[in-house]
């Protein structure tokens, strides 16, 4: 927190960073600079959020994707960054339907809804203005920048060259203010090599961390990588992690719902710990994690084809991971298919049914990124600072109307990772093939029909995965489980055939919101 002399003050909370500086000379200089019609996240980076008063005005700003996000209530009075807070102070008394549906099917929520019934939060691009009189949200200019076609004009190593020095704007200050206290979570892909590669082109040896136990391809990756850069390696393994009693159950899942500010993306809460003890290990002796999140704006995400495509039909290829007979009578599939459609086009400004291509591209950061990538950055705040450079808007931007052709198969990102350090492109992945090397005859048909594949087909598909029930972890088990909830779901009832749930990863989530709904009397309406 900073204070000036005239009462005027400024406190951010998370990673914040302005014009590079991480100290409080960054939140003084804001504080001096600031002025509400001139605003822009330009020179701002990191997920947080910032509180400023000045010249009688308070101000509530979020980081430039708006990945931390700010809760309020239907009457406009209370904002927060904590879902849990917000649990606490309004007392709801419902579920959001949509919204419980989406978190089940998907792993997060999206749009400006929560899952409670009158509590939203503030669209994107806005910042909070209060004053003695009113509270004001202003809609601003997004700081994510669409406006260059000229990839269309560019070779691929012209392209990957532009790239890589929008990307210098988001290492340069990183690697200027945390150096080597950088911990880089690492893997056999494309966005922790490129993560690495940037580092290192900004004079940075970073510290790697992967998961898996000793036969898993990305540590077996990892350790060739490590050893022949002269880089420090932990790898962990979360299966050793020791098994709790009972009777301490409670205990843990409690610190966990506080940890993970309720919910978290794509799994439950229900652990042993094992999760909460290593994001906050990941912070030890001051260290800094970096993760390479939402780095395939520089690849095809979707594997849709080069095409036009309704916003229904995106929904289909990949927000449709559900079986239509394990939820109950309130799943009306129709509207839940047309408020994530809509819920797309507000993403990214858009009225027309059908959408381009590019406009495809830039649903994948603006929302899969914001609403599911964000969240999950948002709450790894709560255990420290913690870097997400391929959420910062100087790396999004122009990234939609990069030629398909480029990004497909990981052409322009092996091709990056070569020109920034050729040497970390030829190390294997666990793709099969190195990043900057020949795609195999066998990936580039498997990748092709998967891209051509219907929408409806996508639809279809996770219903043939799950044909069987699969058995939930030690911790979702009934001597556990029965400590924290009660085991006949009574509220997610209404919405859930319990019993007709074949994902284990589904049924977590659903016994999160029971969790929730049974701590805070939560009514399905």
């Amino acid at each position: 927190m900073k204070e000036a002399e005239n009462g005027d003050f400024i406190v951010s909370l998370g990673t914040f960073s302005y014009k590079g500086s991480k100290s409080l000379l960054g939140l003084s200089s804001l504080l001096n600079n600031f002025n509400a019609e001139t605003f822009t996240w330009q020179e701002m980076t990191g997920t947080y959020v910032v509180i400023l008063r000045k010249a009688g005005c308070t101000y509530l700003i979020s980081d430039g994707l708006g990945c931390s996000q700010i809760y309020v209530d239907s009457q406009q009075c209370v904002y927060s960054n904590s879902f849990v807070s917000m649990c606490d102070i309004t007392e709801p008394k419902f579920f959001d339907t949509q919204a419980c549906y989406e978190y089940v099917i998907n792993g997060a929520v999206f749009g400006n809804k929560s899952l409670l019934k009158g509590v939203s939060t503030l669209p994107a691009n806005s910042i909070l203005k209060i004053t003695s009189q009113e509270t004001q949200t202003l809609q601003l200019t997004s700081p994510v920048l669409d406006s260059d076609d000229c990839a269309a004009h560019m070779t691929l190593d012209q392209v990957a060259s532009y790239h890589c020095k929008q990307l210098d704007c988001v290492f340069e200050p990183v690697a200027s203010a945390y150096g080597d206290n950088i911990k880089l979570s690492f893997s056999g892909g494309f966005d922790s090599r490129l993560s690495l590669a940037m580092l290192m082109r900004h004079g940075v040896k970073p510290k790697l961390f992967v998961y898996g136990n000793d036969n898993d391809e990305d540590v077996v990756i990892a350790q060739t990588v490590a050893k022949a850069e002269s880089l420090e390696l932990e790898c962990i393994n979360k299966s050793k992690a020791p098994v709790i009693e009972p009777d301490s159950y409670n205990e843990i899942t409690q610190a966990n719902f506080y940890a993970f500010d309720g919910w978290k993306v794509e799994y439950g809460i229900f652990d042993f710990g094992t999760d909460r003890s290593d994001r906050l290990k990941r912070h030890a002796n001051e260290q800094i994690p970096l993760n390479g999140s939402l780095g395939e704006i520089y690849r095809n995400f979707f594997y849709i084809p080069n095409k036009k495509m309704r916003a229904q039909d995106v929904v289909s290829t990949f927000y449709s991971q559900y079986n239509r007979s394990a939820f109950s009578s309130t799943f009306k599939e129709t509207e839940y298919r047309q408020e994530m459609a809509a819920c797309m086009k507000s993403a990214i400004n858009s009225s027309n049914e059908h959408l381009e291509r590019y406009q495809i591209e830039q649903l994948y950061p603006h929302f899969r990124g914001r609403f599911w990538t964000g969240r999950d950055a948002q709450l790894n705040q709560r255990f420290g600072k913690m870097l997400f450079p391929f959420l910062e808007p100087a790396a999004i931007s122009n990234t939609s109307k990069i030629p398909l052709n480029y990004k497909d198969l990981g052409y322009l990102q092996g091709r990056m990772i070569s020109q920034v350090n050729s040497r970390l492109a030829n190390y294997p992945s666990d793709y099969g093939f190195s990043l900057n090397g020949a795609r195999p005859l066998k990936y580039r048909l498997k990748t092709f029909l998967s891209t051509q594949r219907p929408p409806f087909t996508r639809k279809l598909s996770f219903r043939l995965k799950n044909r069987h029930k699969e058995t939930p972890d030690m911790p979702l088990s009934q001597p556990y489980l029965s400590r924290v909830i009660d085991e006949d779901f009574p509220i997610m009832r209404n919405l859930f055939n319990i019993d007709l749930i074949n994902s284990a990863k589904q049924y977590g989530l659903i016994a999160t919101l029971e969790y929730l709904g049974e701590r805070y009397n939560l009514e399905v309406k």
